[in-house]
């Protein structure tokens, strides 16, 4: 059975916390929208640069259909 949190990973860097973080910085706009360079920036702020880990929670919240993409630009549905 799969996790969505491994125990070999740091929960700081986890596809769940990346999620939480992008979707707190759009609960802050009045619009529900939020660039991508916004997004990165905020991440980069919580010591994750890794363009991989954002890649992995942009799919996760897609997955869920919590967020949507019309480049350069991420909408909370």
């Amino acid at each position: 059975m799969s996790s969505l949190i491994s125990k070999d990973e740091e929960i700081k860097s986890s596809v769940v916390n990346l999620g939480y973080l992008i979707l707190k910085k759009l609960k802050g706009k009045k619009d529900d929208k939020i660039s991508i360079f916004e997004v990165a920036e905020t991440l980069k702020k919580h010591g994750l640069v890794h363009g991989r880990q954002l890649m992995f929670a942009l799919m996760f919240l897609y997955s869920l259909g919590i967020v949507d993409f019309k480049a350069p630009y991420i909408y909370k549905i």
